[in-house]
């Protein structure tokens, strides 16, 4: 008999209680401290003008593409409703943002009470559901967060009911399909979920194979020890210089090591049973992997005038291969149950009789991803005369100049890898944010003295990863299951690459909300930490009302300021009537004719909220892709005198510095209003 689901109702109904109270309060409070990214307006107007029948367009002139696809496509008809009022969609979508907050904590409720506790999923959930931090980073903006961190944990929540099925039968070519349609729909939540859906596909196709646990972490290994190899030997700066050598010598380890560890038996579970066969099969992985990296690396320096590549990165990749396919091999060695799940064939003819059967299984899985990312990049290709979205190309041109009026590339080498705890580069927040402040108290308590800021972070990041490592001994058979049910290597790996996608080629401009694979992994791991220490005492007599007064003490502890905040935020009768929704909005229509054509460098909620007029937004990133090729050969100014713009709202400083490099400049005019340190100008024709 199944139970009645009282905690699901009870989260639920707070949650979409304190909601229903944000989204009735005063208008004003929607734009002024609720929605206030300048970004989720982009969806929003351009989400207003696909319903009003003008087309994928954030100015009514320009065709854009610049966002993630499946999150316009909600907002659509959510946006719809601007022709009735333009805070209504606002008070909407504050609700579908908390449904999709209330549906991925009870996601997190069930997958990880079926893995360990019901109460130990109700922790997870009420974290989720009642934290601040995760309100204000993933919900609160109107972003595409909230669907795809929901997408996300449905997946994981798929897979362990994939894992749970697999194992007592034969899988069908549907369950694979499902899958990758869910796997699908989640790369289209936002468009750099595409490394952890490659990640889930090798997580399934090779379940029955040591390739599964093995094969995610030593791509993420190779593409560390590379970067790292070459950020060891230059300086992040100079390291930009040779970021295609760089890429090469990342995809030639990945062509040359792989094959090779798998053949030496690295992928088979046997190798692990005797310390002097593992030591063995890694030498020579190591000694041969290396010897043919370094000759075809060689050549191609050659061939591509990799002018000054860096010799020397050769060797240190070497000794970081050494150290990263080791400590996974003997982490791995440290959990292993006293029975061998390694073949016992060669691995040539373990390939031989499961080639065709990964091969039909990956096609299965795959197509359907392959497949709706080919249409979706077609059609832009055919609609917008690119085949992916405009914002991702201009933040990469970015990266790549010198200037950095736009943040540029990482400054730092704790960035570059997502480490940081002080930038947007800071991934792994809030688990970044509680180890640098330990980190800096033991500083100023005169403990760990004598360091760089960044050594004693990392010493406690270090303790840390230990410490869980250990952890995991409590009882090795269930943190062994629960780390292949929660699906952490594959998400676990997807994050690294996603960060390094971005920092490894000079991506430029990103910020903190695309990070959101991470907090769910940190959820994921803080629930196998409580439901280690939950083997300890489960048998204790009376353990489970206390277990769940603690979740009750948990919760109340979470919500009371969490309901504070909204309600000092979220007032009524605050505002009067007539103060407006939007001060730029306001500005520009006391300073300029109805029927004016005015250009922003973002513009977002000036866009959305003026009236009688059209904002373009010139930093192109929610502009036409013909608008970025002419910002990059200096010609966007004759561009937009063409459309006929009649005033620029912008600093005058940013618009001499790159990008825009003044080429602006011979059509601007002067006024004498001013807003925010900006300048209205005319925009005349010279």
């Amino acid at each position: 008999m199944r139970r009645f689901p009282w905690f699901e109702i009870l989260l639920v109904t707070v949650l979409m209680g304190i909601s229903f109270y944000a989204a009735l309060s005063d208008s004003q409070n929607l734009s002024w401290r609720w929605f206030t990214r300048d970004d989720a307006y982009y969806y929003f107007k351009v989400a207003q003008n696909i319903s009003e029948g003008n087309g994928s367009t954030f100015d009514g002139i320009n065709p854009s593409n610049g966002y993630h696809p499946l999150w316009m496509l909600i907002c659509i008809p959510i946006f719809a409703l601007t022709r009735f009022d333009v805070i209504l969609p606002l008070r909407v979508l504050l609700l579908v943002m908390s449904t999709l907050s209330a549906g991925t904590a009870i996601l997190f409720y069930r997958l990880l009470g079926k893995v360990f506790h019901p109460a130990i999923g109700a922790f997870a959930a009420v974290y989720w559901a009642f934290t601040y931090g995760i309100l204000v980073r993933i919900y609160q903006q109107g972003l595409e967060t909230g669907i795809a961190v929901f997408f996300v944990v449905l997946l994981v929540y798929k897979l362990y009911e994939f894992e749970t099925t697999w194992r007592k039968g034969s899988v069908t070519k549907q369950q694979l399909f499902r899958l990758g349609l869910i796997a699908l729909l989640t790369a289209f939540s936002r468009l750099d979920l595409i490394f952890l859906t490659g990640m889930v596909g090798i997580w399934v196709v090779f379940r029955s194979s040591p390739l599964r646990y093995f094969l995610p972490l030593d791509i993420v290994s190779i593409l560390v020890s590379v970067l790292l190899a070459f950020l060891l030997r230059l300086s992040l700066k100079e390291y930009y210089t040779f970021k295609d050598a760089a890429a090469t010598m990342v995809a030639v380890s990945l062509l040359v090591k792989i094959p090779l560890a798998y053949f030496l038996g690295l992928y088979d579970h046997a190798a692990l049973s005797k310390i002097s066969k593992l030591m063995t099969r890694l030498a020579l992985f190591l000694v041969i992997g290396s010897a043919l990296t370094t000759i075809l690396m060689l050549i191609l320096a050659a061939v591509q005038h990799f002018d000054g590549f860096p010799r020397v990165t050769l060797i240190y990749d070497l000794i970081l291969t050494a150290i990263f396919f080791g400590a996974i091999r003997f982490g791995a060695r440290g959990l292993r149950s006293n029975s061998t799940d390694g073949h016992s064939s060669t691995s040539l003819v373990y390939l031989q009789n499961n080639w065709r059967k990964w091969l039909a299984e990956g096609f299965a899985y795959y197509s359907v991803i392959v497949s709706g990312m080919a249409l979706y990049m077609i059609f832009n290709r055919l609609y917008f005369g690119t085949f992916s979205p405009v914002s991702g190309q201009i933040k990469s041109w970015w990266g790549s100049l010198p200037g950095r009026v736009y943040g540029g590339s990482v400054a730092d080498n704790l960035s570059f890898f997502g480490l940081s705890y002080e930038t947007d580069a800071n991934t792994w927040h809030p688990l970044s944010d509680y180890f640098g402040s330990i980190a800096e108290s033991l500083y100023r308590i005169g403990l760990i003295t004598g360091l760089f800021d960044s050594s004693r972070y990392l010493i406690i990041l270090a303790l840390f990863i230990v410490l869980f490592y250990l952890m995991l001994f409590i009882r090795r058979q269930k943190a062994k299951a629960s780390i292949v049910q929660l699906g952490i290597i594959p998400l676990f790996a997807s994050t690294w690459l996603q960060v390094l996608s971005y920092n490894a080629l000079g991506y430029s401009a990103f910020k903190e909300w695309y990070w959101i694979t991470q907090p769910v992994v940190i959820v994921l791991a803080g629930g196998i930490i409580l439901g280690m220490l939950f083997q300890l005492i489960k048998k204790i007599r009376f353990m489970q009302p206390v277990i769940w007064i603690l979740v009750l003490w948990y919760g109340v502890s979470l919500l009371t300021p969490f309901w504070s905040l909204i309600r000092s935020n979220m007032t009524y009768g605050e505002w009067k009537p007539g103060d407006p929704n939007n001060d730029i909005a306001a500005f520009l229509e006391m300073n300029t004719e109805p029927g004016s054509i005015i250009g922003l460098t973002g513009g977002g909620n000036a866009g959305y909220f003026i009236h009688d007029r059209k904002v373009i937004n010139m930093d192109g990133l929610i502009n036409s892709y013909e608008y970025y090729l002419l910002l990059k050969d200096r010609k966007a100014g004759e561009h937009l005198a063409d459309e006929g713009m009649d005033y620029v709202l912008a600093n005058m400083v940013i618009l001499n510095q790159l990008p825009y490099r003044g080429q602006f400049t011979p059509y601007l005019e002067p006024t004498d209003k001013y807003y925010g340190g900006k300048s209205l100008l005319h925009f005349n024709a010279p």
